[in-house]
């Protein structure tokens, strides 16, 4: 059930946007007729909803490693308030365990683990409680054979995410190797969803070679962009959406967004995968959403803003809109 999927890109950074501003250069060509299309990602399955090919319910074992280990994913629950600090109002923590199993005879060394989850229709990823505590960063461990060793992750997710679909992505990656193989587990959140868990808006019209911001355009969607603070420490922010149409997993986000403002086209800011946002895989027929924050120039607020997303392969796809 395991998928192997090699790594495109450089160790990914902890989750969150790091500021390239003021950068100069131009891009090659684009590859793609930029042509939209007019259908946004086929709705996610309900809990009861038999999950795609590639993807199994929490609590099932897949193995990693030929068999030589097994790794579960027992599930996402939700810890008592104020049993982890500084979690934000409006929003609860959760834990996700990962247990990664010893099937062989003798002593060997765990595969180390990453987490990632992502919730609901389009996908937004949960941040993490404490980073500095995350699986990724655990000590090797030595598992006895039939052991096994248990690992936690505390994350945190707004309270309207309750009763959604949660989609976990673990990298297990064995002693030796560089490249992980890739698990995915989904299950809902505990509680009662709010509200529906509706996706974007319809696409562009055919033939526009130009998307509004919030609408989806081919596999892409840049959300609408919102300013906070004041003088020159605005910052603006986006949501970044891809979706994965295929059976096989996606190597992740894959794309750099470069964010244009006024009608000269002045470069804010460029954002890329391995700096500005974890980029772990996309599980089959699943959508990933990350944010993506940069520096506004105080004078281009209200003013004209133009988004482009690069994927790994040149193509490019343009959005615009309103800067705040």
């Amino acid at each position: 059930m395991s998928v192997r999927l090699r790594h495109t890109l450089p160790t990914v950074l902890v989750a969150g946007a790091l500021l390239i501003s003021g950068c100069a250069g131009s891009d090659s060509d684009p590859h793609a007729d930029g042509k939209p299309t007019t259908s946004a990602p086929a709705a996610r399955p309900s809990s009861s909803t038999v999950l795609p090919h590639g993807i199994v319910k929490p609590g099932t074992a897949l193995p990693v490693g030929d068999g030589a280990w097994t790794v579960t994913l027992q599930g996402v629950e939700r810890l008592p308030a104020g049993a982890v600090p500084g979690v934000p109002a409006g929003s609860s923590a959760y834990t996700a365990r990962v247990t990664v199993a010893n099937q062989r005879a003798q002593v060997a060394t765990a595969p180390r683990t990453a987490v990632t989850a992502r919730y609901g229709a389009l996908g937004h990823t949960a941040t993490e409680a404490d980073s500095s505590t995350s699986s990724a960063k655990d000590e090797p461990q030595q598992v006895r054979p039939n052991g096994s060793v248990d690992r936690d992750l505390k994350l945190v997710l707004p309270d309207q995410a309750q009763g959604l679909p949660v989609t976990v992505t673990v990298e297990a990656t064995e002693e030796g190797l560089a490249e992980p193989e890739l698990l995915f587990f989904e299950g809902a959140l505990p509680g009662t969803a709010a509200s529906p868990d509706t996706q974007a808006p319809q696409g562009a019209p055919a033939g526009q070679s130009v998307t509004p911001l919030g609408q989806w355009n081919g596999q892409v969607r840049v959300g609408k962009v919102t300013v906070s603070g004041e003088g020159a420490s605005r910052t603006g922010s986006l949501e970044l959406s891809v979706v994965n149409r295929s059976r096989d997993p996606m190597p992740g986000l894959g794309t750099t967004v470069r964010i244009l403002t006024g009608q000269d086209l002045h470069l804010a800011a460029t954002v890329r995968p391995v700096y500005g946002y974890r980029d772990a895989a996309i599980a089959p027929y699943r959508t990933a959403t990350q944010s993506v924050s940069f520096r506004v120039p105080e004078a281009a607020v209200g003013g004209p803003v133009t988004v482009e997303a690069v994927d790994a392969g040149g193509s490019k796809v343009t959005f615009d809109g309103t800067l705040g």
